[in-house]
């Protein structure tokens, strides 16, 4: 097992794709802190009353939001406040991409049949995969807030913190990333099932993407015909990250572990018993 890690860190981190992806988080990180303090410029005062329209309106559909945590002025806007919502997703893409790319590889040239046929097991390299996966996601997502972190600080300021923020913003960080080795797991399974790079490629980005827009659909359906509100948002990876930003109740930790371990589980689970029962061709 320590071989095979070992065997795909190397090829992770001697991959063209890797270093692309690490360039294009630095500029996303960069970037998204300055487009968010030019949207709350252009906005003004504004902010707060667009902020409470767009969320009458999505609650009228049936869609269940909340704006907890949103800096609803650009005085509110600071590095330290800022600092939990780094964490919260924002690598899920690029991590969807890299993911497919690096697991299809090693189907597309044969490398995990050889080490198949070298007698090493099936659950050994499915699992090494994954590791890895959570690994480069894990250092992605730290290289993006440090990045974030200190564009914010330098345009806003880091801002004041009280005596129970770390403890706290540690522990929303450490949900958060709990959140995103599930979506790891669930981008791993999907790219063993389909074993290429464009069509793994494609499914992941389809679950990131999609997955939340069904559910908000139909919780729109539900509230049309039934006049009564569903929150199947609730059952989300993605939904669960942004609700840790609105402060860390005893109900979004507990229901942000559940979730974590479901996908996570389930996702490994299927994929480990799809890879154990298919040929390797």
């Amino acid at each position: 097992m320590t071989h095979i890690l070992r065997s795909d860190f190397y090829k992770l981190r001697k991959a063209r794709y890797f270093w692309v992806c690490l360039a294009v988080t630095v500029i996303l990180a960069v970037g998204s802190v300055f487009l968010l303090d030019f949207t709350y410029r252009l906005a003004g005062d504004q902010m707060e009353t667009q902020v409470a329209s767009q969320q009458e309106t999505l609650e009228e559909s049936g869609v269940s939001v909340s704006v907890e945590g949103v800096p609803l002025s650009y005085d509110e806007l600071s590095g330290s406040g800022q600092l939990l919502s780094f964490f919260a997703g924002n690598t899920t893409l690029i991590l969807a991409v890299l993911i497919s790319l690096f697991v299809g590889s090693e189907f597309n040239h044969g490398t995990i049949k050889n080490m198949a046929s070298r007698q090493y097991s099936r659950a050994a390299l499915y699992v090494s995969k994954l590791i890895t996966g959570m690994a480069a996601g894990a250092f992605l997502t730290l290289v993006y807030v440090l990045f974030a972190a200190v564009t914010a600080s330098i345009l806003w300021g880091f801002g004041p913190v009280s005596s129970g923020y770390w403890p706290r913003t540690l522990g929303g960080a450490g949900l958060e990333l709990l959140l995103l080795f599930a979506f790891i797991s669930v981008f791993v399974m999907f790219s063993f099932i389909i074993r290429q790079n464009g069509g793994s490629l494609a499914v992941n980005i389809c679950f990131l993407e999609f997955l939340s827009l069904f559910a908000m659909l139909g919780e729109m359906l539900v509230k049309k015909f039934t006049g009564k509100t569903m929150t199947l948002s609730n059952y989300l990876i993605d939904a669960n990250m942004n609700a840790l930003l609105g402060g860390l109740t005893r109900t979004s930790v507990i229901r942000a572990l559940f979730v974590a371990a479901g996908f996570f589980l389930a996702a490994l689970l299927i994929g480990m018993v799809h890879f154990q029962k298919r040929d390797i061709k």
